[in-house]
């Protein structure tokens, strides 16, 4: 029987599922960020791992690095910095990373690190990357081509707005502290018209579009995604409380995925589903209660963000079944008109007055009232979606960019109030939430829904909870 060698660098790679090819992917990556940009180009990975910045407490996420490190290497570890350096005769790329400590490997697992020929070997081996350092020689390397750079500066990566008149910065991170870091240092070394500068434009254009691995492996996220909701669809009888249903169906995806959740899942009933970002989780529900789930897992650092919306009964009520139809013909609307051109924007208008006319069309001129808990829009209906489950920059400007081949967006149309409706001779009165969102790749002539495959139309689900388990 061939011996399993578990201490393995796996762990801290994310190669994208390109296997052999992924030298060559991160490699093309890097060379069209530096012939994009033309400078000297210096990014940092996260200094610590989730939580790590508080004392006693305890986060755990498989995928955590800077998204910018990881989509340019595929390392998922921490202190590592990437040197980029546009026709260097010598190295014109160097990755830093710290130096082999066996007793922190005891407690935490392998890394990479210097000081190990073989842990160093394997480092180039997956990145592509040379010249691999030690981080505590950054700092002498970076004055070093400073110096003797013609070009301007150096630029770095954090998370700012490009709209004239409107500057806003993230300051929090670790890319807002590390930036600060090189200006300083540039004034310690007294070089006048050396300066740092923001790559981000540059960088979010060419990481947003997938490509066929990225695409390949958002596919993989939303088969098990899918599976996970389908199964939950046919235990939703044994379930009483939001957690029995979060535990399931987050241990579903949890059994066929190492790389993790996409994001903390939202599993909320009745009234709770009212609240856009519920956390709580808790709440015991009523077979007359709809219940909105918000759920997704990750595969490599593709992400499947999927929202449903489900009767606790196993069927619609009569309201409910309306105003679930409702929601689902704008989200239809959406996707017929997504496509490579159109701006998150445009979908917007489309998206909610869609919803807005099928309210008074199909709702009110029946008898229905309702009071919304919104005016006009509860949220936009569209974000992109990457390296990370929100991704692009955090103040949204994309939304009024022409959308690109190759982008992902959510599509998730909501309905949020408290209504009222006569039918047959009974009264139905609920407050409800109501969110769909499937995952849309764009293409030039369209859009491909990558979650199609995951239930969505109301003989689906109601098919689905009421099968045999």
């Amino acid at each position: 029987m061939k011996k399993i060698n578990k201490k393995t660098y796996s762990g801290i790679l994310r190669d994208g599922g390109a296997g052999s090819q992924a030298k060559k992917r991160f490699r093309n990556r890097r060379k069209k960020l530096m012939e994009r940009v033309n400078q000297l180009i210096v990014l940092t990975g996260v200094p610590y791992g989730p939580g790590a910045e508080t004392a006693w407490t305890y986060a755990h996420s498989p995928t955590y690095q800077e998204p910018s490190i990881m989509y340019l290497t595929g390392v998922n570890q921490t202190e590592v910095i990437l040197l980029l350096d546009p026709g260097a005769k010598d190295s014109d790329e160097i990755l830093f990373v710290k130096k082999k400590d066996p007793t922190k490997e005891f407690w935490d697992g392998v890394r990479f690190g210097v000081g190990d020929p073989k842990s160093v070997a394997e480092a180039k081996r997956v990145t592509g990357i040379k010249d691999v350092r030690d981080v505590d020689e950054f700092e002498k390397i970076l004055k070093e081509r400073v110096r003797r750079g013609k070009r301007r500066g150096v630029g770095t990566f954090w998370l700012e707005t490009l709209m004239p008149g409107k500057k806003k910065v993230v300051k929090t991170d670790h890319n807002w502290k590390f930036k600060k870091k090189i200006e300083s240092l540039l004034r310690k070394w007294k070089m006048p018209g050396k300066a740092v500068s923001n790559i981000m434009k540059d960088h979010f254009e060419l990481r947003l579009p997938l490509d066929k691995f990225d695409v390949a492996n958002t596919l993989k996220a939303q088969k098990i995604t899918g599976e996970a909701f389908q199964e939950t669809l046919k235990h939703f009888g044994e379930f009483k409380n939001e957690c029995h249903v979060q535990g399931f169906i987050e241990g579903q995806m949890l059994m066929k995925s190492p790389y993790g959740l996409s994001f903390p899942g939202i599993i909320a009933s009745g009234s709770n589903a009212t609240v856009l970002h519920y956390m709580k989780n808790d709440d015991d529900f009523s077979r007359d209660e709809m219940v909105l789930l918000d759920f997704g897992v990750r595969w490599m650092t593709m992400h499947a963000d999927i929202s449903r919306t489900i009767p606790a009964a196993g069927r619609f009520n009569p309201l409910q079944k309306i105003l679930y139809q409702i929601v689902l013909d704008a989200q239809l609307a959406v996707e017929k008109m997504a496509r490579a051109g159109e701006t998150i924007f445009e979908l917007n208008e489309c998206c909610w007055d869609t919803l807005n006319r099928g309210l008074k069309e199909k709702f009110k001129a029946i008898g229905g009232t309702y009071k919304l808990q919104y005016n006009g829009r509860p949220h936009g209906v569209s974000h992109l979606i990457g390296e990370q489950e929100h991704d692009g920059d955090p103040f949204r400007e994309y939304l009024g960019y022409p959308m690109q081949p190759g982008w992902l967006i959510s599509n998730e149309p909501g309905l949020y109030g408290t209504f009222k409706l006569k039918q047959n001779g009974r009264v139905y009165h609920a407050e409800i939430g109501i969110r769909l969102e499937d995952n849309l790749l764009i293409t030039e002539s369209g859009c491909r829904n990558l979650s199609k495959g995951i239930p969505r139309r109301i003989d689906e689900i109601e098919k689905l909870m009421n099968s045999a388990v």
